[in-house]
């Protein structure tokens, strides 16, 4: 079995390997969603629930008289929000669209930094085998000596490959599957969205038109 000695070495040159060749911010983005997968998931139900509210008031008042509200979710806020400023459905689905790009794409980079890390942690797994097997003493070294060196240099082996295919690898599945599941969550309470933000649109044009003639009879 690897010691803690092999475990810190292959660990820490790996973070630090990773780190050097994806960069500071695609190490953010990464440590970003691996720690998004320790919250709770996207819960549709609760988010249609939160906008049932501000769909009312699209509902009675149409868009000209609507104003922003807070659903507790960032993503169908800032659609939402979108909307009620530009007083169009097309800003809604172009943020909407903008907000799952971007998700789509820190979803991508994770995964990416993932597999660099998978890769990297088997070569620093021979790396260490390689250093373990160098340090040993060309002669006169004891049985002692020679066991322990060749004890860390398969400890490190089996740390590298260990890393690599059971825990970066499965993390960057695990995100894609969570990645895919909440954009499939997410699309139903969008289509919902969309449906009834469309039926703020006759309002609108009402609403335009009544203060035209309104203007025209001043």
């Amino acid at each position: 079995m690897p010691d803690l000695t092999s475990i810190a070495i292959v660990v820490s040159l790996t973070l630090l390997a990773t780190l050097l060749q994806a960069g500071v911010r695609n190490s953010r983005i990464c440590l970003s969603q691996c720690a998004a997968l320790l919250k709770k998931p996207f819960d549709p139900a609760h988010t249609r629930a939160e906008l049932a509210q501000q769909i009312g008031d699209l509902r009675k008042d149409g868009l000209v008289r609507a104003r922003a509200a807070v659903s507790g979710d960032v993503e169908f806020d800032r659609s939402t929000n979108a909307m009620i400023r530009a007083r169009s459905v097309e800003a809604l689905m172009a943020e909407h669209e903008a907000c799952r790009s971007r998700r789509f794409a820190q979803a991508a980079t994770a995964r990416q930094v993932c597999q660099q890390a998978a890769d990297l942690a088997q070569m620093m797994g021979l790396g260490g085998t390689l250093i373990s097997l160098a340090t040993m003493a060309p002669t006169g070294a004891g049985a002692a000596s020679l066991t322990a060196a060749i004890g860390m240099a398969v400890g490190t082996t089996l740390t590298g490959l260990a890393l690599g295919n059971f825990v970066f690898i499965p993390l960057g599945g695990l995100i894609e599957r969570r990645s895919r599941s909440e954009d499939n969550a997410r699309e139903e309470v969008f289509e919902w969205l969309e449906m009834h933000a469309h039926v703020a649109v006759p309002r609108l044009r009402d609403e335009e038109r009544l203060t035209v003639y309104h203007q025209d009879v001043a």
